[in-house]
C-alpha cells in the first residue's frame, strides 16, 4: 500500500513538471508575437515548482530553479524574494554549499530586515542555525543600515521644509512685486536738440547738464558782451562810416571783436557737443518711481474668517426697571 501511495505521489509531481514544461515550452512555439504570461503569474508558477523540488528533495535542479526565479527577481514582491532566498538557502546547504547560503541569508536579510526566521515545521534545525548566525552577524550592518535611513528621512524632511519655506517667500515676493507698480517717464527725442544741457537733465544726468548749462550761459553773456561793447564802439565812431579817429578806439574795437568771435565759436562747439552727448545717451524710458496697486481678486490672498459667536440675549433686572440687553 505504500509502495502504491508513493508510486501514485511520483506520477502527479512528475505531472506537474511535464505540464509546467510544456507550458515554458508554448511561447516558444507560438514565436516572439504570441503573448506570454509574464509577470506575478508566471513567478509564481515557477516559485511553486522550485519548491516541489525542495520538498521532493531534488535539491541540484532546486538550487537551479530558484537560481533562475531569482534572476527576474523584479517579479516578485519583497517577502517572496525573502521567501525564495530562503528555499534557496536550504537547498545550497542540503548540497554541500553551506557559504553560498550565507550569501542567500545575508541579502534577504539586507534586503528585508523584518524577514522571519525559517519556519523549524518546513525547514531543518540546520537551516535554522545558519539563519540566525548570519542575522547575527549582521546586526551591526543592520543598524547602520537604519540609522542611515533614519538620516535620509531626516534630510529629506529638511529639505521639504525649506523647499515649503523657500515657495513661501516665492509667492510672498511675487504678491508684492505684483502690488507695485513702476511709473516710467516717456522722454522726446527733439530734448535731445535742445542746448544749456536740456537733453542731459531729460536724460536724469545733472552733474553733465548743470556743466552744460552753467558753460554755455557764461559762454552766451561773454559773447554778447563783447558784442555789445563792439557795437558801442562803433557807434562812437559815427557808426562806423567813418574811419576810427584814434588808435585806442582801434584796438578796443579789434579786442572786442575777438572776444565775440571767440564766445560765439566756442559756443556753439560746446553745444553742438552738448547736442550730440544728449543724443548718444538718449533714454527713451526712465523709472523715475513705483506706487502701490491693488491686487486683482484671483491673485489676492485670502483674508482669515474671523470668528463670531451667535448672538445672545439675556434679561437686565434693575431697581424699578426691567430691560433686555443682548450681543449680535
Amino acid at each position: 500500500m505504500a509502495d502504491s501511495s508513493h508510486r501514485l505521489s511520483c506520477l502527479v509531481l512528475a505531472g506537474i513538471l511535464c505540464v509546467g514544461s510544456v507550458a515554458q515550452g508554448q511561447p516558444a512555439e507560438r514565436g516572439s508575437g504570441a503573448p506570454s504570461r509574464a509577470g506575478g503569474l508566471d513567478a509564481m508558477a515557477g516559485f511553486e515548482r522550485a519548491r516541489i523540488y525542495y520538498e521532493s528533495a531534488r535539491y541540484v535542479p532546486c538550487v537551479d530553479a530558484f537560481t533562475r526565479l531569482l534572476e527576474h527577481a523584479e517579479r516578485l514582491q519583497l517577502k517572496e524574494r525573502g521567501t525564495a532566498r530562503v528555499y534557496l538557502a536550504a537547498c545550497l546547504i542540503a548540497s554541500g554549499r553551506t557559504e553560498d547560503a550565507r550569501q542567500q541569508f545575508r541579502q534577504a536579510i539586507l534586503e528585508d530586515r523584518q524577514l522571519e526566521p525559517p519556519d523549524p515545521v518546513v525547514f531543518p534545525p540546520t537551516v535554522v542555525d545558519v539563519f540566525v548566525q548570519v542575522r547575527s552577524s549582521l546586526m551591526d550592518a543592520l543598524e547602520r543600515q537604519q540609522e542611515e535611513e533614519l538620516e535620509r528621512g531626516r534630510r529629506d524632511a529638511e529639505a521639504r521644509v525649506r523647499a515649503e519655506q523657500r515657495e513661501r517667500w516665492r509667492v510672498a515676493e511675487l504678491e508684492r512685486l505684483a502690488a507695485l507698480e513702476t511709473v516710467v517717464r516717456r522722454n522726446d527725442r527733439w530734448m535731445a536738440w535742445l542746448p544749456f544741457g536740456l537733453g542731459q537733465f531729460q536724460n536724469e544726468d545733472n552733474t553733465l547738464g548743470r556743466i552744460f548749462l552753467t558753460s554755455e550761459a557764461a559762454l552766451s553773456i561773454t559773447a554778447l558782451t563783447a558784442t555789445s561793447i563792439e557795437l558801442g564802439l562803433h557807434s562812437r565812431a559815427q557808426g562806423g562810416r567813418a574811419p576810427l579817429d584814434s588808435r585806442d578806439l582801434t584796438n578796443k574795437v579789434r579786442a572786442a571783436r575777438q572776444v565775440s568771435t571767440v564766445a560765439w565759436v566756442t559756443l556753439v562747439g560746446v553745444a553742438a557737443a552738448g547736442i550730440v552727448e544728449a543724443n548718444l545717451a538718449y533714454r527713451g524710458e526712465i523709472q523715475v518711481g513705483q506706487r502701490r496697486r491693488a491686487l486683482p481678486d484671483a491673485l489676492r490672498a485670502p483674508e482669515p474668517v474671523k470668528s463670531r459667536n451667535a448672538p445672545t440675549l439675556k434679561p437686565d433686572v434693575g431697581l424699578g426697571w426691567f430691560g433686555v440687553s443682548g450681543e449680535f
